[in-house]
């Protein structure tokens, strides 16, 4: 018995590492903005923290940049029981537009506003992405202003999801933002390098 609880134990400790490598988590670009009060803020928060007003509504304000708020996400890092950023997120979200359900929340959400909260929903469970990428798609489809980093974090929850089925098709799948010509440029160089620092580890599984 003692046996199968060791065995037990060191396959969940496997699991949990191997997913803790993985585009969503290891893709630590918060860094190139860490000089931002917002960001610096989220940096201060432990888990299981209550977020502050004054970083929730940041995070809701579709006039603030997209970049910097997409940064806030990622600096407060995922968790499953920590801080839930996608709970206290659409709480708050939905206060703000005055609706009872989530499904009437997202037809009024702005592009870049649902792409941030699709970011929280796939940092507080990067075990099942797929809801949060198909609203990440949506995202991309509302976008009008063209947003490279709403592009990009739409191709990282994706290839999270091919993290679980073909390594072959991260790179590639990243790749192809940067190299699209038609986006604008609305994320630091050195996020972009930082992400890509890891994604890149991935070009070689390219069949």
């Amino acid at each position: 018995m003692k046996r199968m609880l060791i065995a037990a134990t060191l396959m969940v400790m496997w699991a949990a590492a191997s997913w803790a490598d993985s585009p969503l988590t290891s893709t630590d670009f918060s860094v190139a903005y860490d000089a931002n009060p917002m960001v610096e803020m989220a940096a201060g928060i432990e888990p299981g923290d209550f977020l502050p007003t004054t970083l929730l509504n940041f995070l809701a304000d579709k006039n603030s940049p997209v970049d910097v708020r997409l940064a806030v996400v990622n600096k407060l890092g995922w968790s499953f029981d920590g801080n839930n950023i996608e709970q206290q997120l659409s709480e708050y979200l939905m206060k703000k537009y005055k609706v009872k359900t989530l499904d009437k929340l997202f037809k009024k959400l702005d592009a870049s506003t649902l792409c941030v909260y699709a970011y929280s929903k796939a940092m507080s469970n990067y075990f099942e992405v797929t809801e949060a990428s198909q609203m990440a798609h949506e995202a991309v489809k509302r976008d009008k202003s063209h947003s490279l980093s709403i592009a990009l974090i739409d191709a990282l929850i994706e290839a999270q999801i091919y993290l679980d089925s073909d390594w072959s098709k991260i790179y590639p799948r990243v790749a192809s933002v940067l190299h699209d010509g038609s986006l604008k440029l609305d994320m630091r160089q050195t996020a972009i390098d930082n992400i890509m620092e890891y994604i890149g580890l991935y070009e070689e599984y390219v069949n």
